[in-house]
């Protein structure tokens, strides 16, 4: 027998208009909104969106629209997203628009055909065609992930430039002078504006602790394994090569590393390496990688918890821009440098 409403009230000894507020997305009491959920929890109640929907013009749906599946970080963050929403009553339509302005026009529409009550976008570069609904606010939006730049949106994301300076810092600490980025500033990349931010972390560090930035140490991907191992190539092939680098994110990362290997670099002997993203190929890497960890949960619970709030009609605070704190993971991939090479 399906549970019911009146169930729930029985199992936490609460009135059922306390309930039917809860479900309804009114205000209760922190310690009343802790027994519901672990009521709802213990016995499955599942609720009647369609009936709900019927009542307030909602479908009870959530689009997403991210650049691709493949990309480890991007699923975490899915994963999180899914599981809040999901807590909340809320079933969500994954669309991916492969990091191009039209992709992510024929996503947004796609997901505004499916009747969504509000979209969580992880947005290109360049600016793409929006559905009108989105500009006038009757399809709320909400962007994560990478910084946006085009119009008043609210956006959730970490703060990368201060986890870049951290990990600079931290190498010219070990006492490392020559120091390269790999950076995601390639002209056209998707996520040039966050490219942008992290390699300005780079150059503060370095700016603030009087060290030269020689042009060939800035190397501008695209955030792919291949601009990894071109670039790494490249860098490990010039006439005073770096004693340290830190890389924009975990797919240039890879491709670095098997250019090192292939190299016969060694690491951190020869090179000291920091990254942005701490997945799960730093902990298995030997060594093991010192890591800038981008907060995966605490993003999706931000961009759930804005796009609930923008959906029941709050928008005083509109446009938020939040950036959270990164955290420095520090591993094996970084030792002081050989006298020789400094």
């Amino acid at each position: 027998m399906a549970v019911t409403i009146k169930d729930v009230a029985k199992e936490c000894k609460l009135a059922l208009s306390t309930i039917s507020k809860y479900m309804n997305g009114g205000n209760v009491k922190a310690g009343n909104k802790e027994k519901i959920e672990a009521a709802i929890q213990k016995l499955g109640y599942q609720p009647n969106n369609l009936a709900k929907g019927l009542k307030n013009s909602r479908t009870y749906t959530i689009g997403l629209s991210v650049d691709s599946l493949k990309n480890q970080y991007i699923g975490k963050l899915v994963e999180k997203i899914e599981q809040l929403l999901k807590a909340e009553g809320y079933t969500l339509y994954i669309s991916c628009h492969k990091d191009t302005p039209e992709g992510v026009s024929r996503s947004l529409q796609f997901l505004e055909d499916k009747q969504v009550d509000g979209i969580i976008l992880v947005p290109v570069g360049q600016q793409a065609d929006f559905p009108k609904s989105i500009y006038e606010k009757k399809l709320p939006l909400v962007t994560m992930d990478r910084s946006f730049n085009a119009g008043s949106f609210d956006c959730i994301t970490s703060n990368s430039a201060t986890g870049m300076y951290l990990g600079t810092e931290y190498l010219i600490q070990q006492g490392h002078k020559k120091i390269a980025i790999l950076s995601g500033t390639k002209k056209g990349c998707a996520s040039y504006l966050s490219g942008k931010e992290r390699l300005n972390g780079y150059l503060r560090a370095m700016e603030d602790y009087q060290l030269d930035c020689p042009s060939h140490y800035i190397l501008e991907g695209d955030y792919s394994f291949e601009s990894g191992y071109k670039h790494m190539e490249q860098l490990w092939s010039s006439p005073t090569p770096p004693t340290a680098i830190i890389i924009s994110n975990y797919n240039m990362c890879l491709g670095a590393i098997t250019a090192i290997h292939n190299l016969g670099i060694s690491i951190p002997k020869d090179l000291s390496i920091v990254t942005f993203d701490d997945l799960e190929f730093s902990l298995i890497s030997s060594p093991r990688l010192t890591a800038i960890r981008q907060p995966a949960d605490d993003i999706a619970r931000e961009t759930v918890n804005l796009i609930l709030q923008r959906i029941n009609g709050g928008y005083s605070d509109f446009p938020k821009n939040i950036k959270l704190p990164t955290q420095f993971i520090i591993r094996e991939s970084v030792e002081k440098p050989q006298l020789s090479m400094t």
